[in-house]
């Protein structure tokens, strides 16, 4: 092992705890987390390969985690609550507008259809 790759091991070794939990607090998801950490030291390697100075690595480290964390969030596009489908006793696979009473079934109905619409998608755009 060359003196770069033992330094670049030695840090993935110091900081990968602490940038792994730093990740994992802002995404739920923890196959995306993973992917995110995996992607920070890849470009630390990276850095390393191409001859970037690098001052300080834990700052740096973080910095690229946020970055790469922003970069998640942007492209990841938000499901519609239309598109989810749930399996029912018989196996018929159902859309989540299928569990929900019926427009055509009166006022109360329609309000009470609207109602959970409204309170999905809501729940969405705060996630």
């Amino acid at each position: 092992m060359s003196g770069q790759d033992r330094q670049i091991a030695e840090v993935v070794e110091k900081e990968r705890f602490q940038l792994s939990n730093f990740i994992r607090r802002r995404v739920r998801n923890p196959f995306d987390a993973e992917d995110i950490v995996q992607e920070v030291f890849y470009e630390l390697v990276e850095a390393n390969r191409l001859l970037m100075p690098i001052e300080h690595v834990t700052a740096w480290l973080f910095r690229v985690a946020r970055n790469r964390i922003t970069d998640f969030f942007r492209k990841k596009r938000p499901e519609a609550f239309s598109d989810e489908v749930i399996e029912g006793e018989d196996g018929e696979l159902l859309h989540i507008e299928d569990l929900l009473p019926s427009p055509e079934a009166g006022p109360e109905a329609l309000y009470f259809r609207n109602l959970l619409l409204e309170d999905q998608t809501s729940k969405m755009i705060q996630t």
